[in-house]
């Protein structure tokens, strides 16, 4: 077994040094990626909302997204073979063939056990909220069933104390997800390397190393998001103007929370960027996929 401890500095210096001597051929193999993602914000952008339940709509959307998947699959697989293997081959390093689509199904995999793993823990919480809730209520006095129980109500009986332990079970369970991302990321590189399927045979890669790589991954993605929203909000102090603000693909009949809405504005915004994050965790990645099968090899 490979107790050797995954190197969390040294990892996002590698994913750092493999973006800064990659930046050319990634921003040209991004460029069909990007072209058909600024297609979609555009339309997002200057469609109106009434015109989205057209055909002509659903079928032009449609069509942008399938095709904004594939370069996205290209540009993943593609950033992945430069950083697992150092291989270069096709047009501009990008290529349509087996590595794109078994990166496509390991990608299907990982979302399915991470949204499976989220909706049993978010279920969890939810339930545990209300009893929390219901619980302020009767100490109050107050009937939960003979009320009609509300949550939002609820909560404005709910001590300091009843607040910290919905907190903590929250960021418990923030934790458990985190933990489960850090153990199936090496499922990437690991597919790219051997040229075949592989999810949770690469589990035993990351025994207990989980929070060092949820650590790395963490060290590695704040700086550039904290980069690109930053440029987003001085774009948008510059043109006066929130160039993303306008979502008509979302339903007008629901408002939504601003908080909210305004993170999904900067996904848009962050979403861009893939010819500079997609390399970036590519190169980390394969750092740490390189580091933990070269040390299994010496242990072994």
């Amino acid at each position: 077994m490979n107790t050797t401890p995954v190197p969390i500095l040294h990892s996002v210096a590698a994913a750092y040094a493999f973006l800064i001597s990659h930046w050319q051929r990634a921003l040209i193999a991004a460029a069909p990626y990007t072209l058909l993602y600024v297609a979609q914000l555009f339309l997002l952008a200057n469609l109106e909302a009434s015109a989205t339940e057209s055909v002509a709509w659903m079928s032009l959307s449609l069509a942008l997204s399938v095709l904004t998947l594939i370069a996205s699959l290209a540009l993943s697989a593609s950033m992945l073979r430069m950083a697992v293997k150092g291989d270069y081959s096709g047009t501009f390093g990008l290529k349509v063939g087996p590595d794109e689509w078994r990166l496509f199904l390991v990608s299907v995999l990982v979302l399915a056990l991470t949204i499976l793993v989220f909706v049993m823990v978010f279920m969890f919480w939810a339930v545990f909220f209300s009893l929390i809730a219901s619980g302020a209520l009767e100490r109050a006095g107050i009937d939960p069933a003979d009320s009609g129980f509300d949550l939002a109500q609820a909560t404005g009986y709910m001590t300091l104390a009843d607040w910290g332990v919905v907190v903590v079970t929250g960021a418990l369970g923030g934790f458990m997800l985190a933990w489960l991302t850090a153990r199936l990321v090496l499922a990437y590189p690991a597919t790219i390397a051997n040229g075949k399927l592989l999810v949770l045979s690469v589990w035993p890669l990351s025994n207990g190393q989980a929070w060092r790589i949820a650590l790395a991954l963490i060290l590695a993605a704040v700086p550039l998001v904290v980069l690109e929203i930053g440029l987003y909000e001085l774009v948008s102090i510059l043109l006066q103007t929130r160039l993303l603000e306008d979502a008509p693909l979302l339903s007008t009949e629901t408002p939504e929370h601003p908080g909210v809405l305004r993170i999904q504005e900067y996904e848009r915004w962050v979403g861009l960027f893939a010819a500079v994050n997609l390399p970036l965790f590519s190169g980390l990645y394969a750092y740490i996929y390189r580091n933990r099968t070269e040390n299994q090899d010496q242990n072994a």
